[in-house]
């Protein structure tokens, strides 16, 4: 990422999670294992030559088990055939790897057919996970069955287009977005959209069946699922995407109290929904979890060193990767690259405010999920390891 270099400065207002980290006994590995040589994937630091090799994840599915998936280009010659329901031609794979969470030895293996543009696996609720491999999502039971699916369709009318899909915290709802950029200002400097639309499908994780459609009069640049409510900037031209607020499923959106913003700070400003209508919101001054209309009942004080990069919440608990951030310049451009690297994951139970772990990555891109206990699984590279604290 750019940045003029009049924003160095700036960059030291950004928030940080130091505070705490003496509270956290430090993370000894439960299990570590080689992804590359245990289930033949490729690290996760790979390079980022193309959109799909983004495409990987850790992701817990209670009980006890772990879901580590990756796509990767088909192995040998493809013979031409038509697209399938995900819209591709066999080029692209998504490996699915099951594991469990006692020893990290391999269940379950999936490998099925995807496109380039689009591929996820979440956990809804009782074992039960979804996988979307392009253009269509499959629900598959706790027994690794493929129970139900649910297509995307593209109309392709416009050259942006794309569906997006978020499991509520508690995983009782699948919410779809349906987006269509119609036009932008190519003259303005950030080619400022000017017109778009947004459908919005919720959908009941046990059979994907729809519960509940709306149309919106604008896009969501940002949004995330919460419980029978989206987290989301308002759907309207002209709004600010970085002020957040609860969007109902009648099209009714009032902002978060707590979500506070200011256009002079340079770190992303982001907010998401945790279980029990609680919220959390975290930026370049704080990270707050606190209900709707009510004050934190946990926050993080800011470090002028260290930043929060993600934060993932389940249960009562909150794990937050810390970054170092650095500037490099680029003569050439006469500009400043900030270097974004994770130093460690730690996670806090905010119901008693107390650091449970931390856990050191060393990678430059980090995969992590946590459990409802407080356990964290990363991928670090190509090393798979989960860490669990004694409560």
């Amino acid at each position: 990422m750019k940045m003029p270099v009049k924003w160095l400065v700036l960059l030291a207002l950004c928030i940080g999670a130091a505070s705490g980290r003496d509270d956290h006994p430090l993370a000894t590995p439960k299990w570590k294992v080689d992804i590359k040589e245990k289930f033949d994937l490729q690290p996760f630091d790979r390079p980022i030559t193309f959109r799909w090799t983004l495409h990987q994840d850790v992701v817990f599915l209670p009980p006890d088990k772990l879901i580590v998936y990756q796509v990767n280009r088909s192995r040998g010659p493809v013979r031409l055939q038509p697209r399938d329901a995900s819209g591709g031609g066999g080029n692209f794979v998504l490996d699915i790897k099951i594991l469990s969470m006692l020893d990290g030895h391999e269940i379950k293996a999936l490998q099925l057919t995807t496109n380039a543009d689009a591929s996820e696996v979440m956990a809804t609720r009782e074992g039960r996970f979804i996988v979307r491999t392009g253009e269509v999502l499959y629900l598959y039971s706790a027994n690794f069955e493929r129970i139900a699916s649910k297509s995307l369709p593209l109309d392709r009318q416009v050259q942006e287009e794309d569906w997006q899909v978020n499991v509520s915290p508690s995983g009782a709802e699948v919410a779809l977005v349906h987006t269509q950029i119609f036009k932008r200002n190519q003259l303005s400097p950030a080619s400022d959209v000017r017109w778009a639309s947004a459908e919005i499908e919720i959908l009941n994780e046990e059979n994907l069946q729809i519960i509940k459609s709306l149309s919106l009069p604008w896009y969501l640049p940002s949004w995330a699922a919460g419980e029978h409510i989206l987290i989301s900037s308002r759907p309207a031209f002209g709004a600010d995407p970085a002020i957040f607020g609860v969007l109902d499923y009648n099209g009714n959106w009032s902002p978060l109290l707590l979500a506070k913003y200011s256009p002079t700070e340079p770190c992303a400003f982001r907010a998401r929904a945790l279980e029990a209508r609680l919220f959390i919101t975290y930026g370049c001054d704080k990270l707050s979890v606190f209900p709707q209309n009510g004050k934190a009942i946990f926050s993080l004080k800011s470090s002028s060193k260290e930043f929060v990069g993600s934060v993932k919440g389940s249960g009562s608990n909150l794990a937050v990767q810390v970054e170092r951030r650095s500037i490099k310049m680029d003569n050439a451009a006469n500009l400043a690259i900030q270097v974004i690297k994770p130093l460690r994951i730690d996670v806090y139970d905010f119901k008693s405010r107390k650091g449970i772990l931390s856990a050191p990555v060393h990678s430059d891109r980090v995969y992590y999920a946590l459990s409802a206990q407080g356990a964290v699984a990363a991928v670090d590279g190509s090393s798979l390891t989960l860490y669990q604290a004694a409560r």
